[in-house]
């Protein structure tokens, strides 16, 4: 390879002894970006948002301006010290060259006049582009910013010298005047004298630095994008690269839209299922706006009608993709796997890639993905596959909402709408898509804002999203729906909580009405009560096994892992006959949260397996968290659970008769489904203010799994005024009772000072989530460039303390039989301060369990799950789950 020291480079492909073996000339990468961003400009979706983000249609004229920003993305790589990069050990590095530098900020200087490089900048047609109008500046900006956060100015002076010609080896002058010929023979048009002004809106100056990322990605990968070769027009090359890109990850949707026009796909193909039930047919209504929100009960169907929403709204033409958003990762694997059979269904050759977006769980189209080094990405099902490239979007989280249809949790989606690296490129993506958003009524407030932030963006880029939920209050609801654009929302408003019971259910919201939509099924009558032994696991444990003992299928559901670990203790310690117990390959446990990676997929098969559509018959008792309560299609004739939030009573009774079944398949006593909801002694709620316990109030720091006791004080007064409840008739009275403002007010007077004061607390650390959600949020109504992100802050989609994931490479497998890789342990478990470098140490396994240390604190896991040992902390913290 002849380099001759004059050339610049954009992309370099080093051997294992650090020699340069692969070259690619600078101008040619720049090419090749500007390239990939007129075809992503081409796609459907794209093109749609951009004109909405814009307030205008944008012309050829228009985009062929922007490709010059984009081209402009790494005019940065000319100077001197970025190119001395050529040697990668800085004392290899010849005496005349500066050291390395970066091209960022150093292409932020070159444009700023304050810097005396104005004879620089003039090489490049700078004149022409100050006629685009005053949105050029910060657009070009938001294009060299395309490394992930927005370049903010520096008060050094230092960039001079890298700018400067070193000796006779390499000048950036030379460089910079090539650039400048180069992009007004690759897009004349855009310096064609008069048009009109770039968009100055500031959401487009957000969306199109997505854009650019997203092609700075792309144009990047040398899958599609290969090193030039010898004599090569890179001009004419790379849009044809480029359109082979954009249609193999599936940005160009028209090809898969075409087979669904011409071959219009029925609900009975899609799903399996003979006809659609009211709310699922209902999503076919070209009426309903870009926002929708379903109400519906557990197991109604919400899934299927979410997905026949995105083939209605796909065919249309108005989205090109599908993010379906879960609030945990066990509830995105079960829709993954449902959503995947749907799209197989749809297109029986040559589907869209369907990508599972859960990192350390990707999976595309059937294959596991294994990361090597050097961003490469070898999948489980054939490591030679030719058509790999198509899941380009599944080998890098910041890629997955790339994806023609993916599956995640909601954080995805949500770090689109924080102050983080790539917000930018997730927001972008995102615009293509039908979002949906599943178990909305089970976000925090913080989470709440981040969602809102998203929702307005991604409307206002003419996106479509859908909420799904068991029953959301009417406050959350009219918060949503005032999210949509352009209209004044007559569902925006407050409402009394006669009005809010008023409101229809199930039903189907979007900006413009709320209107009924008939039951999915029959009524399920549901006979509860409160039984005062929530801390007696004994007694909660002899309930179940009476209840076995007339051969039911009981779930038995804790709020906390230790008060779920000591429950099924005391069974196993009653119980005469342990077939009744659950079982995972033999094995006795329980069902929560903290439980490896490998183990939790299998552990939920298993209940399925037992506790599903077929299970099998004869008595069976179930232990667990709040995993039992989203998503597992799980069927019990008997539940036990503590009290909680009305919503999340109504979530977990939806596991009680999920299924219509033969008498015969149910035990007498329990022919009509049975809630038992476990209490404090004498039922009295007046203790927890001091100090949580079970999960019930708030931490002495602030909160806790269930802290406002306000709505569980008014849940546990439903239990009483109403011991028989209709589901889902009775839905909506319910949560509005127990959420509702005006409701949890009443509470407060009656039961005294304390509960106001308690009150108060609850709402100002509501208050104080929300502002903080507004501090983090990145706010797509500033000029981009002027909200500098922060890097001294940790900013997360979930507020508090993060979680630790450690890796293990064992020997022997966990109790389950399971290899044991990836282990969390929760932020609450987690020593007090310790440091993000430290590792598991003092390990030692045998075949029933494993034990480490972790700085200060030893763990066992175990076929009960992952526990701190002698653990005090947990005490304090009602032993989250």
């Amino acid at each position: 390879m002849v380099i001759l020291p004059s050339d610049a480079f954009g992309k370099l492909q080093r051997n294992e002894f650090d020699a340069v073996i692969g070259w690619h000339p600078l101008i040619d990468h720049m090419i090749d970006v500007a390239a990939t961003f007129e075809c992503l400009c081409a796609c459907r979706s794209i093109r749609r948002s951009m004109r909405e983000a814009a307030g205008t249609l944008l012309d050829e004229r228009d985009i062929e301006r922007l490709s010059v920003l984009v081209f402009l993305h790494d005019v940065g790589k000319a100077n001197s010290g970025f190119q001395a990069k050529r040697w990668k050990n800085l004392h290899d590095i010849p005496k005349e060259w500066p050291c390395h530098a970066g091209h960022g900020i150093e292409a932020f200087k070159l444009f700023d006049p304050s810097n005396r490089l104005d004879h620089l900048s003039t090489l490049l047609p700078v004149d022409q582009m100050d006629t685009w109008g005053d949105a050029c500046s910060p657009l070009l900006v938001a294009s060299i910013s395309h490394h992930g956060r927005p370049l903010k100015d520096t008060p050094a002076d230092w960039s001079k010298n890298i700018w400067k010609k070193v000796g006779g080896a390499y000048d950036p002058a030379l460089v910079l005047n090539e650039m400048g010929k180069r992009v007004v023979e690759l897009f004349p048009q855009a310096f064609e004298p008069g048009g009109r002004s770039l968009p100055d809106a500031p959401a487009f100056g957000h969306l199109f630095a997505g854009l650019v990322q997203l092609a700075d990605w792309l144009g990047s990968d040398t899958k599609f994008f290969p090193y030039s070769e010898k004599e090569e027009d890179r001009a004419v090359t790379a849009r044809e690269r480029a359109r082979k890109a954009v249609s193999a990850i599936g940005l160009d949707a028209d090809n898969w839209r075409d087979k669904l026009k011409h071959h219009p796909p029925s609900f009975a193909d899609t799903f399996g299922i003979a006809e659609p039930r009211p709310i699922q047919a209902a999503m076919s209504n070209d009426r309903l706006g870009p926002l929708v929100i379903l109400e519906s009960e557990t197991g109604s169907g919400k899934t299927e009608a979410a997905l026949w929403r995105f083939v209605h709204l796909f065919r249309a033409g108005l989205v090109d993709s599908l993010y379906f958003a879960l609030p945990t990762r066990v509830a995105a694997s079960q829709i993954y796997n449902r959503t995947q059979a749907v799209v197989r269904n749809l297109w029986i050759e040559n589907p869209p890639v369907t990508v599972r977006a859960l990192p350390g769980y990707v999976n595309a189209d059937g294959g596991d993905a294994t990361y090597l080094p050097n961003f490469d990405v070898l999948w489980s099902d054939n490591p030679d596959d030719a058509e790999a490239h198509r899941r380009w979007a599944a080998e890098s989280a910041k890629r997955f909402l790339a994806a023609p249809i993916a599956v995640g949790t909601v954080d995805q989606a949500l770090l689109g709408a924080l102050q983080v690296r790539h917000a930018h490129l997730r927001h972008a993506m995102l615009a293509r898509s039908l979002l949906v958003v599943d178990e909305v009524h089970a976000s925090d407030p913080y989470m709440t804002v981040l969602l809102e932030r998203l929702l307005k963006a991604h409307l206002n880029n003419g996106g479509h999203a859908m909420l799904l939920s068991a029953t959301l209050g009417s406050s959350a609801r009219n918060r949503y729906l005032a999210l949509a654009p352009h209209v004044e929302s007559p569902q925006a408003k407050s409402m009394t909580f006669e009005a809010a019971c008023g409101v229809p259910y199930p039903a189907i919201s979007d900006y413009s009405q709320t209107q009924a939509v008939e039951a999915a099924g029959g009524t399920k009558k549901v006979t509860w009560a409160a039984y005062d032994i929530i801390g007696a696991p004994d007694r909660i444990a002899n309930m179940a096994i009476d209840a076995a003992r007339l051969g039911a299928k009981v779930l038995v559901i804790r709020n906390t892992v230790i008060d779920a670990i000591a429950t099924l203790a005391a069974i196993e310690e009653n119980i005469p006959d342990k077939t009744w117990l659950f079982t995972v390959n033999g094995v006795v446990t329980l069902h929560h949260s903290r439980f490896s990676r490998q183990d939790r997929p299998v552990m939920d098969k298993a209940i399925e397996a037992q506790l599903g559509k077929q299970r099998p018959p004869g008595a069976l008792i179930v232990v667990g968290t709040q995993t039992l309560e989203q998503s597992l299609d799980i069927d019990a004739d008997l539940l036990i659970t503590d009290l909680c939030p009305m919503d999340v009573l109504l979530q977990r009774i939806g596991r009680l008769h999920r299924h219509v079944r033969p008498a015969s398949e149910r035990p007498q006593a329990f022919q009509s489904a049975k809630a038992w909801v476990l209490t404090p002694a004498v039922h009295d709620l007046n203790p927890l203010i001091a100090k949580s316990r079970h999960g019930l109030g708030r931490f002495h720091n602030g909160g806790g799994v269930y802290a406002d006791l306000r709505v569980l004080e008014a849940t546990r007064e439903l239990l009483i005024e109403r011991p028989v409840v209709l589901i889902p008739a009775d839905n909506r009275y319910l949560v509005e009772s127990a959420t509702h403002p005006d409701r949890l007010r009443v509470i407060q007077v009656k039961n005294g000072e304390s509960w106001q004061v308690l009150g108060q607390k609850i709402e100002g650390e509501t208050s104080a989530q929300r502002t903080v959600g507004h501090l983090h949020a990145l706010d797509v109504e500033q000029v981009f460039g002027e909200q500098e992100f922060p890097r001294d802050v940790q900013i997360a989609t979930r507020l508090g303390a993060q979680d630790r994931i450690l890796y293990f490479n064992l020997e022997l497998p966990s109790a389950f039989g399971v290899p044991i890789k990836e282990l969390p342990v929760r932020h609450h478990l987690l020593p007090k301060d310790l440091s993000l470098d430290v590792l598991s140490s003092d390990i030692n396994q045998t075949k029933t369990s494993l034990t480490f240390r972790l700085g200060e604190a030893r763990f066992s896991y175990s076929r009960l799950g992952l526990e701190r040992m002698n653990d005090t902390l947990c005490a304090d913290t009602g032993g989250l789950p």
